[in-house]
C-alpha cells in the first residue's frame, strides 16, 4: 500500500496542529521575518534549479504551538526572458497565508510545519503573452533556533504543490 505525498503531508500537518492544541502556553504576539535561499522548479513547462529566493512574512502567534502568517516569496529570477523566450509560463512570486504548528524540542530549538494557500504569479516567457495568476497550496517543514525571546533563526523547506516549486530558506524572525 503506497501513501501519496499529499496524504502524508496532510497527516503530518494535522498531527502538528493537534500537538499544538495540547501543549499551548501563553506566548502570544506579532512577529516579522525575512529570509534568503534558493528555489527549484521542475514541471512539464519549466525546469530551473538554484534560482535565488527571498521571503518576508508577518505573523501572529496565538500560543507557543500555533500561529498564522501572511507571506510573500520570490520563486524565480529569469532576467533575460521576454524577447526570445519560448511559450511557457514560469512561477515568479507567491503571496499567501499559512497556519503553522510548532513543537518545541527544548528552550531554544523547535520544529514547525506549515500549511498554506496563496496566489502565484506566472510570468510569460514572451512579451506578447499576458502574465497570469494561479491559486497554489503550499506545505513546509522547518527548524527554528531562538537566541532570545525576541530573535530567532530558521531553516525551512516549502513545496508549492500546483506550480511544482521547492524553496529552501534561511531566515531571521523578530518577535514583538
Amino acid at each position: 500500500m503506497m501513501i501519496s505525498y499529499k496524504k502524508l503531508t496532510l497527516a503530518i500537518g494535522l498531527a502538528l496542529l493537534s500537538v499544538s492544541a495540547v501543549h499551548a502556553q501563553d506566548t502570544r504576539g506579532i512577529y516579522v521575518g525575512a529570509g534568503i535561499g534558493g528555489s527549484s522548479v521542475s514541471s512539464h513547462t519549466v525546469d530551473s534549479d538554484n534560482d535565488p529566493s527571498l521571503n518576508v512574512n508577518l505573523g501572529y502567534r496565538f500560543n507557543q504551538n500555533f500561529s498564522t502568517e501572511l507571506f510573500a516569496r520570490s520563486m524565480s529570477f529569469r532576467m533575460f526572458d521576454g524577447l526570445i523566450g519560448d511559450d511557457s509560463y514560469y512561477p515568479d512570486t507567491h503571496v499567501g497565508i499559512a497556519v503553522l504548528g510548532t513543537v518545541p524540542l527544548n528552550n531554544a530549538f523547535s520544529l514547525y510545519g506549515r500549511l498554506g494557500v496563496g496566489r502565484t504569479v506566472m510570468k510569460s516567457s514572451r512579451v506578447s503573452n499576458k502574465d497570469r495568476d494561479e491559486t497554489d497550496p503550499s506545505v513546509g517543514l522547518g527548524v527554528r533556533y531562538a537566541f532570545s525571546p525576541a530573535w530567532s533563526v530558521n531553516l525551512e523547506a516549502t513545496r508549492f504543490t500546483k506550480t511544482e516549486v521547492n524553496t529552501y530558506l534561511f531566515g531571521v524572525q523578530y518577535n514583538f
